[in-house]
């Protein structure tokens, strides 16, 4: 593929993502992805088709990116408790990045069932290959007798739902409690981090 070409593709996939998290899937349409790519109509559909294959490239690249997240901080050779910190710093920082995209899965995806079902594809090997390399460290961690128990499945839900619910209230939160949006970002970061590792430490 030309650098041409591989520029056309990420300039329509950016403003793909851009068109999905603005409107909604619903009234999102290909001839304004288009438009905001700089391409024309006819180009966008030779690459991708139809706005459902554009959303499912869309996803997938996110899907990919928040699981090599993971899957990159837990790979690492420091400690376990160390890797968790590392873990839940680097998704925190994924989530502020796309701050639109947890309101977008909760109002949009969740609600439709094609979409779900194009979610639910990309994100089941990927959420299995976190669980199943952390699966194994965990029960090497409580047989050494570093951290307590704890299932994967339930490390990984906890610090996905404390940062992801942090993010998206924050709006809302700093406005009540009078606070500056990174100040009070960075507080609800420390404070998941430290959460999850009192629940894990010894």
């Amino acid at each position: 593929m030309c650098p041409k070409e591989s520029n056309n593709e990420r300039h329509i996939l950016e403003a793909a993502e851009a068109e999905f998290l603005e409107k909604g899937y619903g009234k999102a349409r290909t001839t304004e992805i288009a438009r905001r790519a700089g391409v024309t109509h006819a180009m966008l559909h030779y690459y991708y088709r139809t706005k459902e294959n554009l959303f499912d490239m869309v996803f997938r690249n996110k899907v990919q990116t928040m699981a090599e997240i993971l899957l990159f901080s837990f790979g690492t050779d420091l400690p376990f408790l160390d890797k968790v910190k590392k873990g839940m710093e680097n998704h925190f920082d994924f989530i502020v990045a796309n701050d639109k995209l947890p309101n977008f899965i909760f109002s949009e995806i969740f609600a439709d069932e094609k979409l779900r079902a194009i979610l639910v594809t990309n994100i089941k090997e990927k959420a299995e290959q976190v669980v199943g390399n952390l699966a194994a460290e965990m029960d090497e961690e409580v047989r050494k007798g570093t951290i307590r128990y704890m299932a994967p499945l339930d490390l990984i839900v906890s610090m996905i739902s404390l940062n992801v619910f942090s993010v998206v209230c924050a709006p809302a939160l700093t406005d009540v409690l009078g606070m500056d949006r990174n100040e009070f970002l960075q507080r609800r970061k420390h404070v998941n981090i430290e959460l999850i590792l009192n629940r894990l430490e010894i």
